[in-house]
């Protein structure tokens, strides 16, 4: 019964770190770059996106010179108007890290149980 507890607490030893980090990375390297806003394309940038419910969006998109008023619905994309406002071109905001995005998180669930 001894030598049973004890491989069982030399294995969680073992899994428990790399499970650890296999979230960490899998959150620092692969669904970070997902959520996160990065770099834009060469020649594709989106402007601005506003929800307008659950999943549907209206996005601004800014193809080479022109513009483009898009409705993004379930399972379609369509192009609703075509602008002939001129945009600034896009600066690419800082990408924050996980850690940033983590403590804002929490600081919102933290707010809510007030």
């Amino acid at each position: 019964m001894a030598g049973e507890l004890f491989w069982a607490v030399v294995r969680l030893c073992i899994c428990l770190p790399l499970v650890v980090g296999l979230i960490y990375v899998f959150l620092r390297f692969g669904l970070s770059r997902k959520l996160l806003p990065g770099g834009a394309g060469r020649y594709i940038q989106v402007i601005e996106q506003v929800p307008l419910g659950p999943k549907t969006t209206v996005s601004i998109v800014k193809i080479g010179q022109r513009a483009y008023l898009c409705g993004h619905g379930e399972g379609a994309v369509s192009i609703l108007k075509e602008l002939n406002e001129e945009f600034p071109d896009v600066v690419n905001p800082p990408v924050v890290g996980f850690e940033q995005v983590f403590a804002a998180k929490v600081r919102q669930m933290m707010m809510r149980r007030r």
